[in-house]
């Protein structure tokens, strides 16, 4: 923006005052406005890297983050207070089972879901160490 205004100063100068200077007087601003154009492009220039270096330590952080992230064991679900929608993520739990797992509570020990025949054997085994009872 700074750079765009000298710019248009520069050119207007030329242009308006072209016929009221004489030429080495017009040289001579242009000179100077490129001059400080010239310099405020190379602060510029140094501006973006910083930017550009912190952006870049931004996203590796966040990269990081998100790997962390995934790599996290998953936590167990509290089957005792858990919504349906949790329940589901558990593996081989539908809708279904989540909702008797939900009439079924509360729960004392994890090993009741599948003792009170809330889940089959077959699916008590698929869930029971991803679930715990807080």
């Amino acid at each position: 923006m700074k750079l765009t205004s000298v710019l248009f100063v520069t050119i207007l100068l030329l242009f308006c005052g072209c016929s009221q200077q004489d030429t080495a007087k017009t040289r001579q601003e242009a000179q100077q406005a490129t001059e400080k154009l010239k310099q405020e492009s190379k602060v510029a220039a140094v501006e973006i890297k910083k930017g550009a270096k912190e952006a870049a330590a931004q996203t590796k952080a966040a990269v990081q983050g998100v790997r962390d992230g995934l790599n996290t064991p998953d936590k167990p679900v509290n089957i005792n207070s858990a919504s349906q929608a949790e329940l589901q993520t558990l593996p081989g739990v539908d809708e279904e089972t989540a909702n008797r797992i939900i009439n079924g509570r509360p729960y004392h020990t994890r090993d009741e879901v599948g003792t009170k025949g809330v889940v089959s054997p077959e699916e008590f085994s698929a869930i029971k160490g991803k679930i715990a009872v807080k």
